[in-house]
């Protein structure tokens, strides 16, 4: 069982706690720790909230490409991330072809992936499943999701990994 648990990421509550931020609005990000995660806090993360992220080797950066049918698609992603990380006050790197966007996400404050990083990506991601099930008529269109949307199910992926890794620890417990 204890195996299992380590395969998984979760081999003890500090690391979800290490990782653990429950903000209510993204303006409060900016005023959240920057420390640096190291590449087993970066995988748990990236679990905890399901994320098709991918760390650099050395775990300094996280990086994803972003495919929309559409040109209008992709200028309403960017447009609506980036009013997130103006509010964040945190600001993805990213480069823009067709309907292609590459991002490389870092905190520079730490020199590598903080749990803001995490949170933008989330955020990113929850953003371009909103704009592909969305019809955008109009580049300046943005979706209907509203950030207290996003937030509350970033929360609540801990709550739900805590109660995950409690049950488990119970059940090794009576063994």
């Amino acid at each position: 069982m204890y195996r299992y648990i380590s395969e998984q990421g979760f081999k003890t509550p500090a690391i979800i706690n290490s990782l653990k931020i429950f903000v209510r609005d993204f303006k409060d990000v900016s005023s959240v720790s920057a420390t640096k995660l190291n590449s087993e806090e970066i995988a748990s993360a990236l679990e905890i909230h399901s994320l098709q992220w991918h760390p650099t080797k050395d775990s300094s950066k996280i990086h994803k490409e972003f495919k929309f049918n559409s040109f209008k698609e992709t200028f309403a992603f960017m447009g609506s991330i980036s009013k997130v990380a103006e509010e964040m006050h945190h600001y993805p790197k990213w480069t823009q072809k067709e309907n292609v966007v590459n991002v490389e996400i870092s905190t520079n404050d730490c020199s590598g992936v903080s749990v803001k990083d995490i949170l933008l990506a989330y955020t990113m991601d929850q953003l371009a499943l909103e704009i592909t099930n969305t019809q955008i008529i109009s580049v300046c269109d943005s979706p209907k999701v509203v950030d207290s949307q996003i937030l509350n199910t970033w929360n609540q992926n801990f709550s739900k990994t805590e109660e995950i890794l409690q049950n488990l620890q119970k059940t090794t417990a009576q063994l």
